[in-house]
């Protein structure tokens, strides 16, 4: 896998079309080191940038690619950039190239690294680092098995799967870029992260950590642990603020906080933001709600934890149990994660089904209002210019006409969600329509009864795509690191 980056390309390229010449060398004429003479060519220019602090063997030869310095045995150098420590190392002089094998350590004013094998291009500044390669700064461990880094920017391409640890959890991923100067990342290819309270799946992450900024891209997967929330989209924004942005359609799925009722909400895309313990969220277009005991279906939906209200906008229809309700605006409060009321203006229509004779209770109204006591309707009430038509049963329980009524302020209150009693205050009118064919069809003006439109609970999961993060790093570490920075080994977990 090549950098997408135009200048890295270049580099890389440059390093990868080297290394062939290393294994092909025809035999040389050895030197020893301390009778190759400087002169004009640059040799003692092309020394001093690669400065020998330690080597149990130093030899020169010449070869095709020119001057070669190589030592053998606890060798350590230095350039502008770093030091190096490693088993072996041959510097060549005139491709101004260095490259090392064996128990590599580098240390540079803001980097550590450890590898197995390094090539190193002098002109570019840009290191190949291959085999158990361990990065480490300030403020994470990075860890692959092959790494593009170049000292002059901070910059380091990942081709290979990556891991990537910090103080707030790891990340894994095929492939990534990471910024060290400004702290920021780009990871490609089955992205994870997880820590103690959130795990994520995407196909590309973009972050400046310092920030706290992130974009999620593709297959977007997020269990929010510490709320009891999964998220799932085509593309996902969070900042340091509590701020997320959630686009591509968007589904989420969120658990009362004593376990016992769930919701699924799923539209066009949502907005969220969380203030200490407090969540809110908007959600827009085709906004789908469904619940245990209710469900809606609106163009917006709006949520405050802190008062626990939904409000519905935009041709809102809301179901629970036996009943519809409609109207612009439809407010609903919860109380403990049920529904406490419902409160919807103006021109609001509600529908409640009487399951026992198979009729359609009607009542509407500038001002609907509907009272729940232990989870069924308590009553339903309009005002003013109130209109229900509300069937009546005979002894035997049995259908016997219906009753329609207008008056400023009306009443239907319920027992054990049978309509029990109907109260009417100002200017009552009222007509008794006997049973007969076709009575049960009746209507009042505004009438809306669609329960074909009631959403379901969702079939399909919102679970994680991907096996869990590995609780242990990708190899074992090499001689050399010592496991500094604070950063422990971490045990993250995936939900189910």
């Amino acid at each position: 896998m090549m950098p997408s980056d135009p200048a890295l390309y270049i580099i890389t390229a440059r390093i990868r079309m080297k290394l062939p010449a290393l294994v092909i060398m025809l035999p040389a004429l050895v030197i020893l080191l301390v009778l190759w003479p400087a002169g004009p060519d640059g040799t003692a220019e092309a020394q001093n940038r690669v400065r020998i602090l330690q080597s149990d063997q130093l030899e020169g030869v010449v070869a095709p690619e020119g001057r070669i310095r190589k030592l053998t045995g606890n060798v350590a150098l230095s350039t502008d950039d770093f030091t190096i420590l490693c088993d072996s190392a041959w510097h060549f002089m005139d491709l101004e190239e260095l490259r090392a094998w064996g128990n590599i350590e580098i240390t540079s004013e803001r980097d550590q690294i450890w590898s197995d094998r390094a090539t190193y291009d002098l002109e570019s500044e840009v290191a190949l680092f291959e085999g158990r390669v361990v990065m480490q700064s300030e403020t994470a461990l990075l860890f692959s098995e092959e790494v593009f880094y170049s000292f002059a920017t901070e910059i380091a391409l990942f081709p290979e799967r990556l891991r990537f640890e910090d103080e707030r959890g790891v990340l894994v991923a095929d492939s990534g870029y990471y910024y060290n100067a400004l702290d920021s990342a780009v990871f490609r290819g089955n992205v994870q992260v997880a820590d103690s309270l959130q795990y994520i799946e995407a196909d590309s992450i973009f972050t400046r950590r310092g920030d706290e900024y992130y974009e999620l891209h593709g297959r977007v997967f997020l269990d929010d642990q510490e709320n009891r929330t999964r998220l799932t989209g085509g593309f996902v924004l969070s900042d340091s603020t509590g701020y997320r942005r959630v686009e591509g359609g968007s589904r989420m799925r969120r658990i009362s906080e004593d376990l016992s009722d769930t919701t699924f909400l799923w539209a066009d895309w949502l907005e969220m933001q969380q203030k200490d313990t407090i969540n809110t969220f908007s959600a827009y277009d085709q906004v789908h709600i469904w619940t245990e005991r209710y469900s809606s279906l609106s163009d917006t939906a709006h949520y405050d934890d802190a008062i626990e209200q939904f409000i519905l906008e935009g041709n809102p229809r809301l179901w629970y149990e036996e009943m519809q309700l409609t109207g612009p605006y439809i407010l609903i409060q919860l109380e403990e994660d049920s529904v406490r009321y419902l409160d919807s203006y103006p021109g609001s229509f509600a529908v409640q089904r009487d399951t026992t004779i198979d009729r359609l209770n009607q009542i509407t109204g500038d001002t609907l209002f509907v009272q729940f006591e232990d989870g069924s309707v308590s009553y339903m009430q309009v005002w003013p210019r109130g209109n229900v038509l509300y069937f009546v049963k005979d002894s035997d329980g049995q259908a016997d006409g219906a009753i329609e009524m207008t008056a400023d302020f009306i009443r239907l209150v319920f027992e054990e969600g049978e309509l029990e009693d109907v109260i009417a205050r100002r200017n009552v009118d009222g007509i008794f329509h006997q049973e007969h064919d076709g009575i049960s069809q009746k209507r009042i003006s505004g009438f809306v009864w669609e329960p074909g439109l009631r959403p379901e609970r969702p079939e399909e999961p919102i679970a994680p795509r991907l096996p869990p993060v590995p609780d242990v790093r990708p190899f074992e570490l090499p001689e050399r690191f010592t496991g500094g920075n604070g950063i422990a080994d971490r045990s993250p977990s995936r939900p189910d």
